[in-house]
């Protein structure tokens, strides 16, 4: 994702990480998007700064660690969508996440504000949480579990990141299969400036994990400032690991802009990422 840490899962230290997007049009009213530029990812494990992970294959943007869809511009200010909590099916050791967020997409950009789901396999047990996380140039704590909400695989669930009248940030997520959400209010001081809807290969212990097959992953209802962002295939990301192995593909975006699929195609090989 962004700039990103996670948080222990069993022995191991846990981290996701920070993003980049492409430009597109803008949604409805005020959010001002620039042309495409370079899309990077980068990894932050507490308190060491991953290195930035982006090359362009083509057309298509690929990165080391994420795949979805990144915008550039300015003026972001709530990201949204929904997606069902996928079923793991493998037993190697793997983490992975699927979030939405605002900044922390570009090299020069060391902020990020997201909330998601994530699901990782250790020492052969499968494990799915709820989580929020706000990473500042002074700040690289890791991701914070949602205590009291328990996700399940197959879960639909909703996760939105937006600026508050009062000028705090929520990040939300609610689970619609149980009915039950969680929220977490904060100040952030990010520019606004990139808006992300992705699936992630968890940063571990200063290495990009091998993620666990999840099958694929299917963003609906994505929004841009309460809009639909009108997605364009240009702005997609795909998951390329060191070995040039093709993990994850993102797939178009559907006609009305606001759904597309992320699928799993290999675990890829475990890449360093200091």
């Amino acid at each position: 994702m962004h700039v990103l840490a996670r948080l222990a899962l069993a022995a191991a230290a846990t981290c996701a990480g920070a993003l980049a997007w492409l430009g597109s049009p803008a949604a409805a009213g005020s959010p001002v998007v620039h042309p495409p530029v370079q899309l990077t990812a980068g990894h932050r494990v507490s308190p060491h700064v991953m290195g930035l992970h982006h090359r362009r294959h083509g057309t298509r943007q690929q990165s080391l660690n994420w795949a979805g869809y990144v915008r550039t511009g300015s003026g972001f200010t709530s990201t949204s969508a929904s997606w069902t909590v996928p079923t793991l099916s493998s037993t190697h050791d793997g983490y992975s996440s699927t979030w939405v967020g605002i900044d922390g997409a570009t090299s020069s950009d060391r902020y990020l504000i997201q909330t998601g789901t994530e699901a990782d396999v250790s020492g052969g047990r499968r494990t799915y949480r709820a989580w929020w996380e706000v990473i500042t140039p002074t700040d690289v704590a890791p991701e914070t579990l949602f205590e009291n909400l328990t996700i399940h695989p197959g879960d639909h669930v909703s996760a939105t990141v937006s600026r508050l009248a009062s000028g705090k940030w929520v990040m939300r997520l609610r689970d619609t299969t149980t009915g039950r959400s969680a929220s977490h209010t904060t100040a952030f001081g990010g520019p606004g400036a990139t808006a992300e809807w992705i699936q992630e290969d968890t940063d571990v212990n200063g290495y990009i994990s091998t993620a666990p097959d999840w099958h694929s992953v299917t963003f609906r209802t994505v929004r841009l400032n309460r809009a639909n962002p009108k997605l364009k295939a240009s702005e997609a990301v795909d998951l390329v690991d060191s070995h040039r192995t093709r993990e994850i593909a993102t797939g178009a975006p559907t006609a009305a802009g606001d759904r597309f699929t992320t699928t799993w195609l290999a675990t890829g090989t475990r890449t360093y990422a200091g």
